[in-house]
Formats: structure tokens, sequence, C-alpha cells
């Protein structure tokens, strides 16, 4: 007579070989539809280079004696390399410029300070990348 826990070791077994099993390719949408997936998922990564309109983050404090201005990065922010020698423009919700910067390698945790080319930015004005030119 067989025991219960031979039988369920037993039933156990051809449970777990069943799921290892894997039904063969059925057309070639689903072959397609792979190669698509596996495309999406080595994309290649190059460095960061901001777009045209890529929201840097706002400026929390002015300094019109030192010319500093202090602009809090935003929660997607990507800063790429080459930052410190990128200007960007401050500018207010209606996107009308008010000042431009030059950013600066002075970057602690979320918050960059930059230096005031010309302008005079407000508290809470968004700041964006210069553009670059093609």
């Amino acid at each position: 007579m067989i025991t219960r826990p031979s039988l369920l070791l037993a039933l156990c077994c051809l449970f777990l070989v069943g799921c290892a099993t894997r039904s063969p390719k059925s057309s070639t949408t689903s072959s397609a539809a792979e190669k698509d997936k596996s495309a999406a998922t080595t994309a290649p990564v190059g460095p960061v280079t901001p777009g045209p309109v890529q929201i840097l983050g706002r400026v929390i404090a002015v300094d019109q004696r030192t010319l500093s201005v202090i602009v809090q990065l935003g929660p997607y922010a990507e800063l790429p390399f080459d930052f410190t020698t990128r200007q960007l423009i401050a500018r207010r919700d209606d996107l009308q410029p008010t000042a431009r910067l030059q950013s600066s390698s002075y970057l602690r945790g979320r918050t960059l300070g930059t230096r005031l080319i010309a302008g005079k930015p407000q508290i809470g004005d968004e700041v964006v990348f210069l553009p670059v030119a093609p």
C-alpha cells in the first residue's frame, strides 16, 4: 500500500515537471513580437543629452549682490556630464524668459548653484537648459 507522503511527493513531481515544459512556437508573429521586446530591452545607453525644453528645476534663492542663483532640481531632472559648461534660462510660468544663468560645479543633493549672466530672475521661476544649435 502506498503511503500518503510518497503519493504527495509523486504528485508534486508531476506538477513541477508539467510547469517546466514549454510549448513550441506556433507562429511567426510571436517570434516577431519577441524580437521587438528584445530590441526594446537592449536599447543603447549613451550620455544624457538634454532636450530643448528639459525642465531642470526652480529658482529658490537669488542674491543680486554676488550674482548667485540657487536652483532646486526637479524630481526627474537629469544632468548631462558637461552640465558645468551649459547655460540655463530662467523663465516665468507663461514661458517668458527672465534671466540667463551659467551652471556651476556646486551641486549638493538636489540643489544646483548658478551664476547670473543677465536678467532678473524671481523666486519660483522655472529653469531649463538653453537649447543647443544643431
